[in-house]
């Protein structure tokens, strides 16, 4: 550590330097335990009110007007949703205080619009936090046990189908928690100008991309292509064929030796989709078995449907938060939503496993559009800075962080529950990023 980097801690009130420590605990703390990260994140945003009425810190407010305004209108409707929903004991608790994560957003902009030294310190804190898990992961993979005794995990009714958790224990989130976070990681390397960049960049997204492959989430899986994707459209030649060189081979390398994971990435998705039977079985009567091709498995199709016909009957607001359990079985004893043909049974879950869907059955037709509002402009926000002909690391750094929050909204795939603390979590960490590197690109 040079005499400048310890200069500059030095200047750090002790406060602020709590809530640094808070904020650069909660990367780990994510994989580690949900209580602890989401614990960090509510004491550092009772901190930042602190601060805001007893240092009158309302800097903030003047630079993020267009955020906070954004950020009131959709709890405004989550909080119209709470009082018109019919399932209040549920919906409450993640309702009324929804404002927490914003107060995070809120925390990381507070904290590297007063210390920009705060981006070397996190840099190095998301850093240590994958690398921990990663190396955990590859100690699980080889030896079937992680560090703290946890064994992979295999999908219920389906033995061959094992998946690797790392600290996760026996929640199949390592994949999503590795994809979420390889965005603002590139953005961190970009915006600190690190001159080992090109190698880092190499290493993590070989490392991340082979982990996430291992961990047999398809849905992460997807997300990571979209992450490459991205990637490859603003990276030089040389950084693209070393990256998919590696991976590829990886990742044909575990295909043809792992028939578990053949087993999860091709013939259980062709099972879901329907065209297993065409491309597997032998005699022609088999192959039309089974005609219709479908974009989800029955199952999720069935929750996407059942979460319409919630949209449907609660249009503007939605049923409330935490609401899809309760509102799936009333339509189920109304006999609204039908039985899938393979179990011949209709099984209700708590979220329709597609995030727009459930912002559409749980929050209305006004989230709705603000959620897409913000998905789109971040994206569109990519592609100007794709046709810009010269482009800074700040540039750059801002074009991985709206990455960031791209995948977070992605529409058309698989999801986690949109409402869920640790998705939340994910996401506002991101988000506070993506507000100070905004504001920075704009200068």
């Amino acid at each position: 550590m040079n005499s400048s980097y310890s200069l500059s801690i030095k200047k750090i009130d002790n406060l602020d330097k709590f809530l640094i420590i808070c904020i650069s605990l909660i990367p780990l703390s994510l994989a580690i335990s949900i209580f602890f990260a989401d614990l960090l994140a509510s004491i550092s945003g009772l901190i930042l009110i602190y601060l805001f009425f007893s240092k009158k810190n309302y800097f903030i407010f003047k630079v993020l007007k267009t955020e906070i305004i954004f950020f009131i209108i959709l709890y405004s409707i989550i909080l119209i949703s709470l009082i018109l929903t019919n399932y209040k004991d549920q919906s409450f608790l993640p309702s009324f205080f929804y404002f927490r994560y914003f107060l995070l957003s809120l925390t990381i902009f507070y904290l590297l619009k007063k210390y920009e030294i705060f981006f070397q310190i996190f840099f190095y804190s998301v850093l240590i936090s994958i690398g921990i898990i990663i190396v955990d992961s590859l100690i699980q993979h080889f030896f079937d046990v992680n560090t703290f005794g946890y064994i992979k995990v295999g999908s219920v009714g389906h033995d061959r189908l094992i998946h690797l958790t790392s600290f996760f224990n026996e929640e199949k989130k390592l994949g999503s928690y590795l994809v979420r976070f390889l965005p603002l990681l590139l953005s961190l390397i970009y915006f600190n100008k690190l001159k080992i960049s090109i190698y880092l960049e190499i290493l993590i997204l070989f490392l991340l991309g082979s982990i996430v492959f291992l961990a047999s989430e398809r849905t992460a899986f997807f997300l990571l292509f979209v992450v490459y994707f991205f990637y490859f459209l603003i990276s030089s030649y040389k950084k693209i064929f070393i990256v998919l060189f590696f991976l590829v081979f990886t990742i044909l390398f575990n295909l043809e030796s792992s028939d578990r994971l053949a087993e999860k990435y091709i013939n259980f998705t062709l099972k879901q989709i329907g065209l297993y039977n065409f491309f597997y079985k032998d005699n022609e009567e088999e192959k039309n078995e089974k005609k219709i091709v479908r974009y989800y498995s029955e199952e999720h199709e069935n929750l996407s449907f059942t979460g319409i016909e919630i949209f449907k009957k609660n249009f503007l607001f939605g049923s409330g938060i935490k609401s899809f359990y309760n509102e799936c079985n009333y339509l189920k004893e109304l006999k609204i939503i039908k039985p899938t043909k393979r179990n011949n049974q209709m099984t209700c879950s708590t979220h329709p496993h597609n995030t727009y869907v459930q912002i559409l059955s749980e929050i209305g037709i006004f989230g709705f559009f603000i959620i897409l509002f913000l998905f789109f402009k971040i994206t569109i926000n990519n592609f100007f800075i794709l046709f810009k002909k010269k482009r800074s690391n700040i540039n750059k750094s801002y074009y991985f962080i709206n990455l960031s929050i791209i995948i977070n909204l992605m529409p058309l795939i698989p999801s986690g529950s949109f409402f869920n603390n640790w998705i939340c979590l994910m996401m506002f960490f991101s988000f506070g990023f993506w507000m100070y590197i905004k504001d920075r690109s704009n200068q």
